[in-house]
């Protein structure tokens, strides 16, 4: 077998068809079957099968297949390390990142970046983990900050932060004590983002743990606009310290700690294994981190960066 086999293996899978992956690949549709032969045979065994709506992989290639895409990434990779030594990082790179954390990052990340790279363009998107998932698994950006992410077969995560969760009212409201148990929630005023964000499964998750029954929340895809209710006194919400660290700063919002150890959310990079990572976007990696351990060491997060800071106590 040699390389171009394993990626027209590897396109014919994504593509789900022989002809669509002729098309991406720019080969013959003939030359493309006689390299899956040639694989086949070295392999002595069938990875695709025929069916009414076109191929799928069969339990032999789906193994292969989740062999070869991380062995063709690390190749690519090495590739373009070689190829961008000599020269500076360029390029864009494309950052997908949750509301609630982008308010505190993202502005000195960008400063940051360009004073590292100044060669390479940055994009920021910015949306709720669900559509960042897609993004990366669609090969659609570079870099993403997740909730609750695991690795799958066309994604690497790596920890990054392991947050602590606030219940957020209008500043001035008497706090029954620093830190509240699940069970003290008023959930009759609790607003929270949909159950489609990361941080909401997380809540959801810790009032089942705590045998709960399930609430009926207002629900609204909007951090900000969660922030507004919340200042206005019209709800509350939970949220991690990070999205409301400046409002708690200016006077205008409180932030009550939640005590139970199942109201933590666990940030992560996550990178897609089917592109390969740009010299410029290992160096917003680094970035990242770094921003995320200073941050946390001076307050404005509060959790534990995962090989950096722990959480500043109030």
């Amino acid at each position: 077998m040699d390389l171009q086999e394993l990626r027209t293996f590897v396109a014919i899978a994504d593509a789900g068809s022989f002809s669509r992956a002729s098309l991406r690949l720019g080969l013959a549709q003939p030359t493309v079957s006689r390299q899956i032969q040639g694989l086949e045979q070295s392999l002595k065994a069938q990875l695709f099968y025929r069916h009414g709506r076109g191929i799928a992989l069969t339990d032999a290639g789906k193994r292969f297949y989740e062999t070869v895409v991380p062995v063709l990434a690390q190749l690519d990779d090495v590739r373009l390390d070689i190829s961008e030594h000599a020269n500076a990082p360029g390029g864009v790179v494309t950052f997908a990142i949750p509301p609630s954390i982008g308010a505190t990052i993202v502005a000195p990340l960008v400063s940051t970046f360009r004073q590292a790279c100044p060669a390479a363009s940055l994009r920021v998107l910015e949306g709720f983990s669900g559509r960042l998932a897609e993004w990366i698994e669609a090969g659609e950006v570079d870099l993403a900050i997740l909730y609750d992410a695991r690795r799958g077969g066309t994604t690497n995560v790596t920890p990054l932060l392991l947050e602590d969760l606030f219940l957020v009212r209008a500043a001035g409201v008497p706090a029954p004590r620093s830190t509240l148990a699940t069970k003290g929630l008023d959930f009759s005023r609790l607003a929270l983002v949909g159950a489609g964000h990361g941080l909401r499964r997380v809540v959801d998750l810790a009032v089942q743990a705590e045998g709960i029954p399930q609430p009926t929340y207002l629900e609204i895809d909007s951090v900000t606009a969660l922030k507004q209710l919340a200042e206005r006194g019209e709800a509350d919400t939970i949220l991690p310290f990070g999205a409301v660290h400046r409002e708690v700063a200016e006077g205008r919002l409180s932030a009550i700690q939640l005590s139970s150890p199942h109201m933590k959310a666990k940030l992560v990079m996550a990178t897609a294994l089917n592109r390969p990572i740009s010299a410029a976007t290992r160096i917003l990696i680094d970035l990242v981190r770094e921003a995320v351990c200073g941050h946390v060491a001076a307050g404005a997060l509060r959790g534990r960066a995962y090989g950096g800071a722990t959480r500043r106590r109030a």
